[in-house]
């Protein structure tokens, strides 16, 4: 029969814990100082996961006996479990003095220094205890682990093989695996690594979080997130599995991100940031998605705390100049790109985008020097070279720009904006052929492609209609309503080609447009379309500006007419009386001085205090053709000149396009800066003189260097000289109004 301490540790290695435990107690009543009973006790409870119990025991045998090898590599395992890896490893190295082939000394030494981060040791000790025991699989797995956290990744992947070969069911070998190969970019077999994992053992939260990274990576974005949701649901919120909770939330939270889905983005990330409040990249990416979900006010309030967190980290200052820049706080989002470039002089995109703003502020030697040093920092960067470009647009440096979007199309033939760019400088140069045909890049822009409508039809090509049964063509309306205007010009061209017209417009232009061009049908645009849209006649579709690569291939396809708008007479008719009734016996003059385009009309557009010396010709009736609220700079003009200028109060010039058209052509001279009304004016064919910038905010179709456009022969062209300086302009035009007025009078 077996003694008692025999007996105990007899059920000990059978599993019977229970009744060792019993045992060991029961020699202990008997002989309270049996150090092996102690040192077992201590074993069982950290087979219990009572690492603080199994310490305490294991020091009392210690205590009793002194320095034994096997005591001292359990209590180091017991140690490592509470994380006091200081302790742990100065126990194991003590034990491996006294005893040097002790597998779980040296194993457990390896652990213990691994968690010190002293990886070169901690690789030596697993090497060690693989001599010993070269089968074991948990020893070939951790080298791997201190190998792969050293980089050496070649050696990480061949143990974690060797592992799943010796232990095919070893779940964090096919997890650490899949680690290697997501990071080497075989994302196929990555995913076959964490699915095989998760076979072994469903419930593991880092395989379900990485391999819905691997599946975002492959865009399978549904999957992707709903591994990530099981990643979050078995990891509970406590502060020992935290930050795995928290990285699954990121992830779902880019995830929702890619996916658009703003809402469950910014959920998911705020969640992250109420367990880590003071993590500036967590920080970052809930600025970057509230920025992008158009809530920049609040993603400020985040970036501003990650930078005063993380105040060297060039990135949290270009996304807070991102959110500042999307509310218009134009000053101090250039301040924030220049700390991101002061921080990295290498950084492109805060280059990029001061370029952008600088431009917008109207500051163009500066926005020059912003996309140089963009250049400079990365000379294939054709998004750089390409901005270079359009700020030397601006600044009527025509030949370089183009030089420029040339350039940036070697570096990136696909890049939208670049073509789009050259093609609006071939345009003003007047080689329509070659600019036409970059135009149609414009679809693929940013800004523009979300106005393309898909009609089930072929693009029109400039084919005949004749013999196919099918002769009309739907054209439908493209950017506002002066454009719209503008291209309408080839309407005719069209018509006389022989095609019947269908066209898609703005529902302010239909009965303009209507009545201009005899037999065609126009209809408002709208989702779903109008059913004339479908006629069975309707053989193509084309957007109204890409029939320019058809009917203006150069500048002799220009027609000579000079109106092919017609207002409603009977309307017109009645605005001339009642403008003679109140006038004066000089011309009645329409004039028009803002632009409200939100990126160039700041260029365009004067106060209406600048045509003091215009408005004082005596003689002159003006009337009111701006759109918008002017009634307090009228009264303010009237008050301090003594010029009223006359509004036709029950005429809303904004929305009443055919208004506006009938009384412009009442006028005798239109006089406008680059809008709408200057658009209208001229294509009704009356006297229009337009007012046009230097450089930036002049249309391409107002050219360079002349005082006419082929698009309308009744317009004479008024340009600055430098940007910004109207007097020469309006001196110009005072002038010319006195002998226009002296003429009407004669």
């Amino acid at each position: 029969m077996l003694s008692g301490f025999a007996a105990a540790f007899e059920a000990h290695g059978s599993g019977r814990l229970e009744e060792a435990e019993q045992g060991y107690r029961s020699v202990l009543a008997v002989e309270p100082r049996h150090a092996d009973a102690w040192h077992l006790l201590g074993v069982i409870a950290q087979q219990r996961g009572q690492s603080a119990v199994a310490v305490e025991h294991i020091r009392r045998a210690l205590d009793i006996c002194g320095p034994q090898g096997q005591y001292l590599a359990n209590l180091g395992v017991a140690l490592e479990a509470l994380g006091r890896s200081a302790e742990a490893v100065a126990a194991l190295e003590q034990a491996v003095k006294l005893e040097p082939g002790s597998f779980t000394a040296l194993f457990a030494l390896g652990n213990g220094l691994r968690g010190l981060g002293r990886l070169e040791e901690a690789v030596t000790h697993y090497r060690r205890s693989l001599v010993l025991e070269p089968a074991n699989a948990s020893a070939q797995n951790n080298l791997g682990t201190a190998l792969q956290e050293l980089g050496r990744t070649d050696e990480a992947d061949a143990c974690y093989r060797r592992t799943i070969t010796l232990q095919p069911g070893h779940a964090r070998a096919h997890y650490n695996l899949g680690i290697i190969l997501k990071d080497a970019g075989r994302l196929e077999d990555a995913a076959d690594s964490f699915r095989r994992a998760l076979a072994i053992v469903p419930d593991l939260a880092e395989a379900h979080v990485n391999l819905g990274v691997v599946l975002h990576d492959q865009g399978h974005l549904e999957d992707a997130v709903r591994h990530t949701r099981k990643a979050i649901a078995l990891n509970p919120k406590d502060a020992a599995v935290r930050n795995g909770h928290v990285t699954a939330l990121v992830e779902l939270g880019l995830l929702h991100k890619r996916q658009r889905r703003f809402a469950q983005a910014i959920d998911a990330f705020l969640a992250a940031a109420e367990h880590r409040p003071d993590d500036p990249i967590i920080l970052n990416n809930l600025g970057n998605i509230l920025t992008e979900a158009e809530r920049a006010a609040e993603a400020e309030v985040h970036l501003r705390r990650a930078v005063a967190l993380a105040p060297d980290m060039a990135e949290l200052h270009y996304n807070l100049g991102n959110a500042l820049n999307a509310q218009g706080k134009d000053e101090e989002a250039v301040a924030a790109y220049v700390t991101a470039i002061a921080l990295r002089s290498s950084f492109l995109k805060p280059r990029i985008n001061l370029g952008v703003i600088l431009q917008k502020l109207g500051k163009f030697d500066d926005a020059l020097r912003a996309y140089e040093g963009a250049v400079a920092a990365d000379p294939s960067s054709a998004e750089a070279v390409s901005g270079t470009g359009v700020v030397l647009q601006a600044l009527g440096r025509d030949d370089e720009a183009l030089q420029c979007f040339q350039n940036a199309l070697k570096l990136k033939p696909d890049l939208a904006e670049a073509h789009r760019n050259a093609a609006l400088a071939l345009l003003m140069a007047g080689d329509f052929a070659a600019g036409w045909e970059a135009y149609e890049w414009r679809w693929r822009c940013d800004g523009t492609a979300g106005g393309w409508r898909d009609f089930p039809y072929p693009q029109w090509q400039g084919e005949s209609g004749e013999g196919t049964g099918k002769a009309a063509v739907l054209v439908w309306g493209e950017q506002g309503v002066g454009d719209k205007v503008l291209y309408a010009g080839m309407i005719p061209d069209l018509i006389a080609s022989g095609h019947g017209v269908v066209m898609e417009t703005d529902a302010r232009l239909v009965t303009l447009f209507e009545r201009s061009f005899p037999g065609v049908k126009a209809v408002v645009k709208r989702n779903p379309a109008d059913a004339a849209t479908s006629r069975t006649d309707i053989g193509w579709h084309s957007p109204l500006a890409s029939l320019g690569r058809w009917l203006r291939p150069d500048a002799a396809s220009f027609p000579k007419r000079e109106s092919y708008l017609i207002a409603d007479k009977a309307r017109a008719a009645g605005y001339r009386a009642l403008l003679s009734e109140r006038g004066k016996p000089g011309p009645i003059v329409g004039i028009s001085w803002v632009s409200r385009s939100p990126k160039i009309g700041r260029h365009k557009t004067l106060d209406l205090d600048q045509w003091a010396p215009i408005l004082r010709l005596p003689g002159v009736q003006f009337v009111d053709l701006q759109y918008g609220d002017t009634a307090a700079e009228r009264a303010a003009v009237e008050a301090d000149l003594g010029v009223a200028i006359t509004h036709i109060p029950d005429l809303d010039l904004r929305e009443d396009i055919d208004g506006v058209a009938a009384l412009a052509a009442a006028c005798d001279l239109v006089i406008s800066v680059s809008n709408s009304t200057v658009h209208l004016a001229a294509s009704l064919g009356r006297p229009t003189w337009v007012l046009v910038p230097a450089s930036a905010g002049n249309l391409w179709y107002w050219m360079r260097g002349c005082d006419r456009s082929p698009w309308y022969p009744s317009a004479t062209i008024f340009r600055q000289a430098e940007l910004g300086n109207w007097r020469d302009v309006l001196a110009d035009i005072e002038s010319r109004l006195k002998a226009f007025s002296a003429r009407s009078l004669a």
